[in-house]
């Protein structure tokens, strides 16, 4: 992947729900083209998925939006671990997550994470080992058109905020919460299903 030095990185599905119109408004914001900056997105087509078009209008309405690769295909398993590896910062603003996996995985390989303080991913997301942002309850605009619905939209001047701050982070901080994160993560492991679904049966 070639992208600047300092390297977000957002693995998704880009279905509305995963925020990714209030990740590319604050992260517009937060930096211009001059900085040496990158926002990889690492999602995959799919009737939902809109990234090309949310991309274009972001950066004709902004002469100096800063960098941004996506990758919208399927890659190999040690493509994406490589890009865990080589990302500096996960950003997941969704609206709403079952479990959040990029989120669980970012933190098991030693990424700050920036994540909503809402959904399934506060099961291991905290203030101790997280960047959590800020969000209303909204009437939600999902594919799955239900009129009695809400999910959490992200605050988008927060997620300003959390970008620069973990883009010049004191690096004491930063050690101090992936530490927590990857100790915390360890027990969210597949053999753990296993154990439990085999202790049910």
């Amino acid at each position: 992947v070639k992208a600047n030095r300092f390297k977000f990185l957002h693995i998704s599905s880009c279905f509305p729900r995963k925020g990714i119109d209030v990740l590319l408004d604050s992260y517009g914001q937060a930096f211009a083209s001059s900085d040496d900056v990158s926002l990889i997105i690492k999602t995959f087509p799919n009737p939902h998925n809109n990234i090309e078009l949310l991309l274009k209008k972001h950066q004709e309405s902004n002469p100096n939006f800063p960098d941004v690769v996506v990758i919208n295909q399927d890659i190999s398993q040690s493509s994406l671990k490589s890009l865990y590896k080589l990302s500096n910062v996960l950003v997941a603003p969704s609206f709403g997550e079952g479990f959040a996996l990029p989120v669980a995985e970012a933190m098991s390989f030693g990424l700050p994470v920036i994540t909503t303080n809402f959904g399934g991913q506060l099961d291991f997301c905290n203030e101790e080992n997280c960047w959590l942002l800020d969000y209303q309850l909204d009437h939600s605009e999902s594919h799955f058109n239900l009129t009695n619905s809400a999910w959490a939209k992200p605050c988008s001047k927060h997620l300003i905020s959390l970008l620069r701050e973990t883009y010049s982070i004191n690096s004491d901080k930063n050690i101090e919460k992936v530490v927590n994160a990857m100790t915390e993560i360890k027990k969210f492991k597949w053999i753990n299903v296993a154990k439990k679904n085999l202790y049910f049966l």
